[in-house]
């Protein structure tokens, strides 16, 4: 049982908590901008306050790994080092994609036979997705994909419904027509984390803090600006 800063920085959306025992004692976000930099310690600060607590009593640090935007992760990951080294706390690195998928599952949590498909728009019609079971079972991993209307056939013939949950969702939905789809109203958030960050801690699934590097799936899309001379 540990107390511990939990932050989901993968989209545009930022968020943190802090949580005793897989439970929220505090919970502060910031959404739509990307502008994670100038705000995520700030929403710590808050966090802290909120919850009376200081950052001398956090046992552990979780962070969402990825994928998802390639700025917002490493701010994300590189806040979440900084307090690991200064503090001498481990690190929790979770992935973006099931803390969407956990979220989802307690909306559904009467459906066992459920798959869930979070998703994180990578701009135009790709996403980055994975797909889970209730019990986060990976039954197709995190990758990189260009949706069509065809996209998921091949899990519409097992009978089992989907549900589709992240700010990518929103892609696939005017293009299924399946009465087995279901949309989920969950996004990326710190909110889902605790539970998932305190079954890692109780297991020591921790990551090394010289060597941890956020999870792309593919390469950024960085541009060189012209010269003007």
């Amino acid at each position: 049982m540990a107390l511990m800063l939990c932050m989901e920085t993968s989209t545009e959306r930022c968020s943190v908590a802090i949580s005793q025992d897989g439970r929220i004692e505090g919970y502060q976000e910031a959404s739509g901008d990307f502008d994670h930099s100038s705000k995520l310690t700030l929403l710590i600060k808050a966090c802290l306050q909120e919850s009376k607590r200081e950052f001398g009593d956090l046992e552990a640090i979780a962070v969402s790994i990825g994928p998802g935007s390639y700025t917002s992760l490493r701010v994300g990951l590189s806040t979440a080092k900084g307090f690991c080294f200064g503090l001498q706390l481990p690190l929790i690195a979770l992935d973006s994609l099931w803390i969407i998928a956990h979220g989802a599952v307690q909306e559904n949590i009467d459906n066992a036979d459920a798959l869930f498909i979070p998703m994180i728009d990578a701009r135009r019609m790709e996403v980055y997705l994975g797909v889970y079971d209730q019990v986060g079972i990976v039954i197709e991993a995190p990758n990189a994909l260009t949706l069509t209307e065809n996209s998921f056939d091949s899990f519409f013939v097992q009978n089992r419904s989907l549900v589709f949950a992240g700010n990518g969702a929103k892609k696939i939905e005017p293009l299924i027509q399946s009465t087995l789809a279901r949309f989920s109203s969950v996004v990326s958030s710190a909110k889902a984390m605790p539970p998932l960050a305190e079954a890692a801690f109780q297991q020591k699934l921790f990551s090394d803090l010289a060597y941890t590097e956020p999870v792309y799936l593919k390469q950024p899309n960085i541009t060189i600006a012209k010269s003007r001379l």
